[in-house]
Order: structure tokens, then sequence, then C-alpha cells
């Protein structure tokens, strides 16, 4: 072949192949219903943390899950065991909203939603590859579990500006972290029920819980019973409970006022 024909295909050839994703965020996985992309800020700092979100993005009708969604659900999952040099990875969730379907009432994102990722690096001066492994569940009219990989080579593309600003709005949107003035303050268990007592700012009496089991207990979907200003009581249903004693730190999160806040609280 004339050698100049042989270049000028090897470019067609280059040019018609599919673009790489941005070194600092994955190619686009799609399914029935949205798609999923993981986007980091990067290298590693060096704490030996790279920041990332996984972007959920959905088609109007379309819900996903929280961390703990109720009995029937999927909650999303990542596992980082394929990866090169990262030693574990960490998913955060945003304040979810209550919904109910056939299955019951469970707590998830009725839209779009990004979770913030956190990345622990084993060496972070070295090159890094995050071979992630995703599962996590989508509803329409019914819910249809998702597996996805998605790889990123976060050494490799240190700026991605605009992936930073992507991942620094998703930690953004977390819920604060919950006190004395705006928390559950505190809980008890007499039988196959807790109570927990939490404060509202702003003198406010309204509120939604998101407990996570943990430690051994699941739980039921907690009812308020009861409010005050700037107070309010739930009764959580004990559904599961450890078969060893000792004292169990519990999930939560309580939104109220259009603001969240996440913390534990502890039962015996």
């Amino acid at each position: 072949m004339n050698p100049l024909r042989a270049t000028l295909a090897i470019l067609a050839l280059v040019i018609l192949l599919p673009a790489p994703a941005g070194a600092s965020s994955s190619d686009v996985f799609r399914t029935d219903g949205g798609s999923l992309r993981l986007v980091t800020t990067g290298l590693a700092g060096p704490d030996g943390v790279v920041r990332g979100a996984l972007e959920i993005a959905l088609e109007p009708g379309w819900k996903t899950y929280w961390r703990e969604p109720g009995s029937s659900g999927v909650p999303p999952q990542i596992d980082v065991s394929r990866s090169l040099n990262v030693l574990s990875a960490e998913l955060h969730f945003p304040a979810p909203e209550w919904h109910e379907d056939s299955y019951g009432a469970w707590a998830g994102y009725g839209g779009s939603v990004s979770l913030p990722v956190t990345f622990a690096i084993s060496t972070p001066d070295r090159y890094s590859l995050i071979e992630a492994s995703l599962f996590l569940g989508i509803c329409e009219a019914i819910c249809i579990p998702v597996q996805a990989s998605l790889s990123v080579e976060p050494g490799s593309d240190p700026d991605g500006a605009g992936d930073r600003q992507f991942v620094e709005a998703a930690f953004a949107r977390l819920p604060a972290p919950a006190d004395a003035h705006f928390g559950i303050v505190e809980a008890s268990v007499s039988g196959e029920v807790a109570t927990v007592t939490a404060a509202l700012p702003g003198g406010s009496g309204d509120a939604e819980l998101f407990v996570a089991g943990s430690e051994g207990y699941v739980f039921g979907i907690p009812r308020k019973n009861g409010s005050a200003p700037g107070e309010i009581v739930f009764t959580l249903p004990i559904l599961e409970e450890p078969k060893s004693g000792g004292v169990a730190a519990i999930a939560y999160t309580l939104v109220s006022g259009g603001a969240s806040v996440s913390g534990d609280f502890r039962l015996p």
C-alpha cells in the first residue's frame, strides 16, 4: 500500500474510534431509565484521599434508593477490590425523601442524584486506577437491579476543573453534622420499639427521620409520636436486634424546614 494512503487509513481509524472518557471521570454507563457516571477530583491529596461523585442521571418518573431503603429495596453499593493502589471506597448520601408504592414505603430519591464518594489511596504519589463495580436499583412502575463497572485514572488528569466543581457541589449537598440544637438528643428501647427525641431548629415542630440499621439492628418505618415547638418524638419498630449485648451506634438523617443533618444515636 502507498505509505501516504496507509497513514491516512490509520488516521481515519483513530478518528472513528470512540473518544475515551476524561481522565478524572468515567465513560457513561447507560441503562433502562437513566445512566451512571463516576467523576473524581483528580490526584489524591497528601491524606491519600480522592474525592468523587457517582452521578445517577434518571429519566422523568424514575427513582432510586437511599442507603437504607427498606425491606424490598436495593441500596447503592460500590466495590473497588479490582482497583490498583486503592484501599477502599465509601458512598455518602444526601437527604432522601419517603416514597410509597405497592411494595410499601421506602427512602430514596425521586429524580437524578449525585452520591459523593471518598476513595482511600494506598500510596498517594504512585499511579492509581479506580475500577468501581456498582450495584443499585432504579424504579419506575417496577424496580430493576443495575450492575455497572466504571473506570477512572484519577492521577493522569490532576486539573479537571469542571469535574472538581461537580464533585464539590455533590459534597455541598450532604446533610450537616447533627448537634444538640438540630439532631437526636435522646433514645431508649422498650420491648420491640425504640423511641427517639429530636431537637429542631427555629421552634419547628415537624420533621422526617431516616434511620440506617447497623450493628445487628433492623428497623421499620419511623412514626411521629408527638411534637412540641423545637422538638419531635419518633417511634421505631425493631424488626431485628443484636444477638449479643453492647451499645450500638445507629446512623440517621433528620430533615426539617428544608435543612438536613446526619449523625448517630446510641441504643443499648
